[in-house]
């Protein structure tokens, strides 16, 4: 089903990866935003980018996804389609979860928030979810706009254990 999915806004295209986009999400796992903000998606060589993408990749069939399963996409420039980041839903205790990340060439521009307001609504819609969560770490203020920008409201803020790492992170919410 998701294999497919091509969902494009003004400035984006967001599509399913393909094996062949290992060596690119190596790349950006790399850069210092991505190692300080989601250090557990840090890979160690192509290989390891390769296993995760195609785990990834058989999710996309995955008819429980995103309530059971992460269900994760690329984020292309609509322009050149050069892939900058990723956007996903994942499962998280009751509900489901935004997560993403852009390359740090593209940030500032926006770009991420199109991308979370686009996979949200497309999620919300064609899964018939009761709303989406937003989990940010605190001191992560660009992160924290992104979900604000994007319509997710603060609920709450709480110590706990986020990618890895126990601080303080913040709990949005975007109701369907």
């Amino acid at each position: 089903m998701t294999e497919s999915v091509s969902i494009v806004t003004a400035s984006l295209t967001l599509r399913g990866f393909t094996p062949a986009d290992a060596r690119k999400v190596l790349a950006m796992s790399q850069q210092a935003r991505l190692r300080e903000w989601l250090p557990d998606q840090v890979y160690a060589d192509e290989p390891e980018a390769s296993r995760v993408l195609l785990h990834l990749i058989d999710q996309y069939g995955n008819l429980d996804a995103p309530v059971k399963a992460p269900l994760v996409l690329g984020v292309g420039l609509r322009s050149s389609g050069e892939l900058i980041g990723h956007v996903g839903l994942s499962p998280a205790g009751d509900t489901v979860e935004i997560g993403y990340a852009i390359e740090d060439a593209h940030q500032g521009r926006g770009l991420a928030t199109e991308a979370v307001r686009a996979m949200t609504d497309w999620g919300i819609r064609t899964f018939a979810l009761p709303g989406v969560d937003g989990i940010v770490a605190s001191d992560n203020p660009g992160s924290c706009k992104v979900l604000e920008k994007a319509g997710f409201a603060l609920r709450g803020e709480a110590m706990r254990s986020w990618h890895g790492v126990t601080r303080l992170v913040r709990t949005y919410r975007r109701p369907a």
